[in-house]
């Protein structure tokens, strides 16, 4: 079953654009993706939690791609480990939440469907109408979808 998917990355250490260049061919071979969309990539201040070290104050570039994948062949939680292991293998090391990343990949959505598993994966992804860089590179590349999201949610 082919459905679309929407991809949010974002860096904000080391080489932020090869960051992100790397994880989109990581997620293109590893995913099989076809028909990748790609937004424009944008920066913007990095969201910080109240009295995070000023360290942490740096600046990410973020986009959005879309493509179509097969579910039958890709789960929804499969596809979560897969972007885990591909920040992993970018550099990307665990650390406190909100703090600056080498490269983060975020689910947006899945077609328009509503999956919640357990606290592991929730799609759409809960701050997807709630970040600028999420909302402005989803709606240039997937209006349609975008739209109807936002009345289903």
């Amino acid at each position: 079953m082919i459905s679309r998917i929407i991809f949010g990355l974002g860096s904000n250490l080391g080489n932020r654009l090869d960051n992100i260049n790397n994880a989109i061919k990581f997620l293109e071979n590893l995913l099989d993706l076809s028909r990748v969309k790609y937004s424009n990539i944008i920066e913007n201040k990095a969201m910080l939690l109240p009295n995070s070290p000023q360290k942490w104050d740096l600046n990410f570039l973020n986009i959005v791609i879309s493509a179509d994948i097969d579910l039958e062949k890709y789960q929804p939680l499969e596809i979560l480990n897969i972007t885990q292991e591909i920040e992993k293998k970018i550099g990307r090391v665990k650390s406190q939440r909100w703090s600056p990343r080498v490269i983060d990949i975020d689910i947006l959505a899945i077609d328009d469907y509503i999956i919640k598993i357990d606290e592991k994966l929730t799609i759409p992804h809960l701050g997807i109408f709630d970040r600028d860089f999420f909302i402005n590179g989803f709606r240039e590349i997937e209006s349609n979808l975008y739209e109807i999201l936002l009345k289903k949610i």
